[in-house]
């Protein structure tokens, strides 16, 4: 319990979890953490969303722009004009879907949305770097090529994330 009423607690739930790890793959593919929880909640995977002001991402329509902005983002991740994830644009917007992600998911189950948009967005960030640091490891260590490793991460990125939401 915080000691004063305006301390920040974030405790540490399933649904806290749930929310770090979506919003770290937001820090891979900043579409594909909104992607997913807005096919989730088209599916009802993701109750007490309807009543919120994320209730948007229920959306039919809302889901097909998300999954096809997602899909053009893996797309363009193998081709060498995308800038690096951890240069200054690409970084705010990646920690930007993280608070997304983060905040609808704590709003959805009944929480404040802060800490939820803090700890997306802190989960994004800790993504992007650890998939960053990954990739050079792996692309220059064991000489795989970049888009081979893009396409492995893609995988991953579908596969966790639609597992996120299964019960």
């Amino acid at each position: 319990m915080p000691k004063h009423k305006n301390d920040l607690v974030i405790e540490v739930t399933p649904e806290a979890l749930k929310a770090a790890a979506l919003a770290a793959i937001s820090g891979l593919r900043s579409m594909a953490g909104p992607a997913l929880l807005s096919r989730a909640a088209t599916r009802g995977e993701v109750p007490g969303i309807g009543n919120t002001p994320f209730a948007g991402l229920g959306s039919d329509g809302v889901s097909a722009a998300l999954q096809a902005l997602m899909l053009g983002e893996m797309a363009g991740d193998k081709t060498p004009f995308v800038p690096s994830r951890v240069s200054a644009g690409p970084l705010f917007g990646r920690a930007l879907s993280g608070a997304l992600v983060g905040s609808a998911l704590f709003v959805s189950g009944g929480r404040r949305g802060v800490p939820g948009a803090l700890l997306g967005a802190a989960s994004a960030l800790g993504g992007v770097y650890a998939a960053d640091r990954l990739r050079s490891a792996t692309t220059q260590g064991l000489g795989l090529p970049d888009p081979v490793f893009g396409l492995i991460e893609d995988g991953l990125i579908l596969l966790g994330g639609s597992r996120l939401f299964r019960r």
